[in-house]
């Protein structure tokens, strides 16, 4: 006779789990609905950190130096490169080409399309605008300079997953800088906490030592029926020594190098 514990069916364990989260918040319910039903959802489908990569306009916002670019090198890095590809408009990640805003969005419209498929056969994952602000400062938006790109680009993010383009990250500083038709369009908000704890790592081919957070702390919103940002959880997340040696952490610099030096006495 075969003693041997029978194994517990996994396909009853986290439909059950939900529901003994379903009877508690009868018994105490939540003062935010729509962060348990969140959460309720992501313990029967999700996994822990898929609101980064759900699909729709994303908006990772933080202080300068804070890890912003950091956080979304880190979502990159996590993907198949043999399946999917993503594309920026700052030439920064390794691996990831780049385009410039002109190129797309000129006189007020969507002049071209990116790529849903590379020469590879590995389909588009998402496009990635980093340093927003220094593109669309709201005080220039009655500007013709400013609405030549910004409508154009308002014009995809509303269009972008018919062209194909399932995921659209934004990277900038605080959201109340943005532009107010930007903020109506963002889905998922992802603000990075800066922890203090860092350490040194020599990276040989710059020649010093840079700084690296152990650790980035992320507040992570959804925006509800009413349009409002809805706080669903705060995660930690570790941060490896060479992460900075798959994106060019200098890559902003390119735009001011041709610049004048300024006289002074």
């Amino acid at each position: 006779m075969n003693n041997k514990p029978r194994k517990k069916n996994k396909t009853l364990r986290k439909p059950f789990s939900g529901l003994i989260k379903a009877l508690k918040w009868l018994l105490k319910p939540p003062r935010n609905i729509f962060s348990f039903i969140w959460r309720w959802f992501l313990s029967l489908f999700g996994k822990k950190g898929s609101i980064y990569k759900a699909q729709g306009a994303h908006f990772i916002s933080g202080y300068p130096g804070s890890g912003k670019t950091l956080f979304q090198n880190q979502i990159i890095r996590e993907l198949d490169s043999d399946k999917y590809f993503c594309l920026a408009n700052l030439d920064e990640f390794a691996g990831v080409k780049s385009f410039k805003l002109e190129d797309m969005f000129r006189k007020g419209k969507q002049i071209a399309k990116f790529p849903t498929v590379d020469e590879k056969g590995r389909k588009i994952w998402a496009v990635i605008f980093d340093e927003i602000n220094l593109s669309f400062n709201r005080r220039m938006n009655r500007s013709k300079e400013y609405n030549e790109l910004f409508i154009g680009l308002i014009e995809f993010l509303i269009s972008h997953r018919h062209q194909g383009i399932p995921r659209v990250y934004f990277i900038g500083q605080k959201l109340d800088l943005q532009d107010t038709q930007l903020q109506s369009l963002f889905k998922f908000q992802h603000e990075i906490i800066d922890t203090k704890r860092r350490y040194k790592y020599w990276y040989y081919h710059l020649f010093e030592f840079l700084k690296i957070p152990v650790k980035i702390g992320i507040v992570n919103r959804v925006k509800n029926l009413e349009d409002e940002f809805i706080e669903i959880n705060y995660d930690k997340i570790k941060i490896a020594r060479t992460s900075l040696l798959t994106y060019n952490t200098k890559a902003l610099a390119k735009m001011y190098e041709a610049l004048p030096e300024v006289k002074t006495n």
